[in-house]
């Protein structure tokens, strides 16, 4: 049985999608999707040295492709929750949830700053060596 209101000129039309408590869901998993960060910094460090080392990296500098073969995976996963932020974010704000954006601006610029700061230290680091 679905419920159905009725227009202006009494045609019935089909209920809203979301009774104002999905937008309250997504909005609260995109919350608590930053707080997966920590776990994601640690998986994206052992992903990025692991496959460094793999690739046969020394201290001395290495290839620029080596270090772009380990640093793209590594970024990816530490970005997940930051992503997943931004989804549920604006899922949210589509079902009704203005508020939605901030945990997505935030994941967004945790993700955003995190790659643009090893970008510069990389950069930095070629630069003086």
């Amino acid at each position: 049985m679905s419920v159905r209101s009725r227009s202006s000129r009494g045609v019935p039309t089909a209920a809203p999608h979301d009774d104002g408590r999905g937008g309250d869901l997504a909005r609260r998993r995109a919350w608590w999707s930053l707080a997966f960060y920590p776990v994601s910094l640690v998986a994206a460090f052992v992903i990025g040295e692991g496959i460094y080392s793999w690739l046969g990296g020394d201290e001395e500098g290495s290839a620029v492709w080596v270090v772009l073969v380990a640093a793209i995976p590594a970024l990816v996963v530490f970005a997940l929750p930051g992503i997943a932020a931004v989804v549920l974010g604006r899922q949210a704000m589509r079902l009704g949830r203005p508020d939605g954006r901030v945990p997505a601006i935030v994941g967004a610029a945790i993700a955003i700053g995190f790659a643009g700061l090893n970008l510069l230290s990389y950069v930095v680091q070629l630069m003086v060596s």
